[in-house]
């Protein structure tokens, strides 16, 4: 009944807002309310599918959502259902970390996925020359185990190993890959290839864990519309990207790199991309940090910042309420920032809280 609750609940959300799929027409992003993990929908005009990441385990130290969700997984379902999908065509783990990984167990249970990509063998193991307490030593246990039951799931299935500069086709949408397995593309993508900015800013020593720097990185590309999508990347790893020279360039749509933690974000990223348009994937107590926020909005020509929360530690950088998802701590209802893309360059973005809406043209 709750699922079933659910379901309805997102489908009359996204039709109160507008049509939830222009078939033939719009590309659709839904990043999806993971309380602070990843998870983000996409459907070609064609109708096919490609997700990346699947959030954290049901009930993973989070209340049931206000709409019912146990987990993430109950939002991917539901809103998959909302916009026709019966099955995942694609399924893209950036890192084996709980908050990307955590929701595949039910994912693979509820809906048929066609093809599993992800950056190969899982790097996190205990460091000896560590302290038992340090984040790598507190989360390879997790990730070992995790990436153990991720193999036996996906055993039969068509599995791709990513591989920078790899260049994927989900119908009309194109995926190249630019990071993964702390690999990078060797040269640059069409329009980059200028110096780099901001490359003499000082290694992070923090990076969550040593799966984050593994990411998949994505440029993600409809009609004239790019999109970057670099999983959990970390700091040192993006100086690696964007520095010495600017491997990727400018991007229409960022999908915040790592939900906002300070831990990502170089500086020479956000200077590469000069977005047009950036959605931050934050929980209400986690990401959307200072440094990160205000860097973004410092950025020439952003036209918009929308955020997935208000953030409970730094409210005083939320900005308009009409451009964040959700503005209630957990639990919540699990509302989604959807943009329609059209491949001239047309972007329409809405709250499915409020059904507030806005359209861009990026170049």
């Amino acid at each position: 009944m709750i699922r079933s609750a659910l379901i309805s609940a997102l489908l009359a959300s996204a039709l109160a807002v507008g049509p939830v799929h222009a078939a033939g027409k719009t590309l659709v992003m839904e990043p999806i309310d993971m309380e602070g993990g990843g998870g983000t929908l996409f459907v070609t005009p064609e109708g096919k599918s490609l997700l990346i990441d699947t959030g954290s385990p049901a009930n993973d130290r989070q209340p049931v959502g206000l709409d019912g969700a146990k987990g993430g997984v109950d939002r991917i379902v539901a809103m998959a259902h909302a916009l026709g999908v019966k099955k995942i065509d694609y399924l893209l783990i950036t890192h084996y970390h709980a908050d990307h990984l955590g929701g595949i167990f039910e994912l693979i249970k509820r809906m048929p996925i066609g093809t599993f990509i992800d950056h190969g063998a899982n790097r996190e193991v205990p460091n000896p020359n560590e302290p038992p307490n340090s984040m790598t030593n507190r989360m390879a246990p997790d990730t070992i185990k995790n990436y153990a039951e991720y193999i036996k799931e996906i055993k039969g299935h068509k599995h791709i190993v990513a591989k920078p500069g790899e260049v994927f086709h989900f119908g009309s949408l194109t995926d190249t890959i630019v990071s993964a397995d702390s690999k990078f593309i060797a040269k640059p993508l069409p329009g980059a290839g200028e110096p780099g900015q901001h490359c003499d800013e000082p290694p992070n020593p923090l990076d969550g864990g040593i799966e984050n720097t593994k990411s998949v990185g994505s440029i993600l590309s409809f009609g004239k519309v790019k999109i970057a999508v670099l999983g959990d990347l970390t700091w040192n790893m993006e100086h690696e990207l964007f520095c010495p020279i600017d491997k990727v360039g400018h991007v229409n749509i960022l999908l915040v790199t790592h939900h906002g933690l300070h831990w990502s974000s170089h500086p020479a990223s956000i200077a590469a991309f000069r977005p047009d348009i950036v959605v931050m994937g934050n929980g209400a107590k986690k990401g959307a940090e200072p440094e990160v926020v205000n860097r973004i909005n410092a950025s020439p020509g952003l036209q918009a910042f929308w955020k997935m929360h208000s953030s409970l530690d730094y409210g005083s950088l939320d900005g308009d309420p009409n451009y964040i998802a959700n503005t209630q701590a957990p639990p919540d209802m699990g509302y989604t920032i959807r943009l329609n893309i059209a491949r001239d360059g047309k972007v329409a973005v809405t709250n499915t809280r409020n059904g507030f809406s806005k359209a861009y043209s990026v170049q």
